[in-house]
């Protein structure tokens, strides 16, 4: 697993207004795309999990990376990502939109007033 040192977390949005977080840092490990010490941005991060004293984040392209050591201007920053990630996940969470919702199809549950409202018609 990649780890990533020196890292800051970003708040970004989106053209449409939606807030993303993402991580830049630097980032060490086995991965052949970035050459050891390569300095990176992550997709935006859907999720973490924490291990003992260790945070590893998941991002939108399914890649994980172990937080190590953060940017030493930013104090309490592993505590910071994890309210700031509790709440994008708290204001993204799908819900019911009358607008955009449409009725595509019904089904009686009682079948014999279906079957009455078939002969009617």
């Amino acid at each position: 697993m990649n780890i990533l040192n020196n890292w800051k977390m970003l708040d970004l949005v989106t053209r449409d207004g939606e807030p993303l977080v993402c991580i830049e840092g630097r980032v060490y490990g086995s991965n052949p795309r970035f050459p050891t010490s390569s300095h990176i941005r992550t997709s935006p991060v859907t999720d973490y999990s924490l291990n003992s004293n260790s945070m590893v984040i998941m991002t939108k392209r399914g890649s994980e990376y172990l937080l190590g050591k953060p940017d030493p201007s930013q104090a309490f920053a592993q505590q910071r990502l994890m309210r700031r990630l509790s709440r994008l996940t708290q204001t993204s969470a799908p819900s019911f939109n009358e607008l955009e919702s449409q009725l595509t199809g019904f089904e009686e549950s009682n079948p014999s007033n279906a079957h009455e409202t078939a002969k009617e018609g």
